[in-house]
């Protein structure tokens, strides 16, 4: 399975500031089950990696995969599921 990662954008109506953004992710234990509960690993522009926790989600309107990872910094990475 191929991850794409999304890009989120929070500054609809604000200057947008200059932050890292992802280019790399690894997911753990990764299965498509909705609601699973797995551990990603994001690997940033800025050369960081972090540790993130993550959930596997199903829409079941498109029929699409997502995981969407978080920690406790902020630090927030959407990825597609490419089958």
């Amino acid at each position: 399975m191929e991850l794409k990662i999304r890009e989120l954008s929070w500054y609809k109506r604000r200057e947008p500031t200059k932050e890292a953004k992802p280019v790399s992710v690894e997911v753990d234990n990764l299965q498509l089950v909705n609601n699973h509960m797995c551990e990603m690993r994001a690997t940033y522009d800025d050369g960081n990696t972090y540790d993130l926790t993550a959930r596997v989600c199903l829409n079941d309107i498109k029929g699409t995969w997502t995981v969407h990872g978080i920690d406790h910094r902020g630090h927030s990475v959407l990825c597609d599921i490419v089958e």
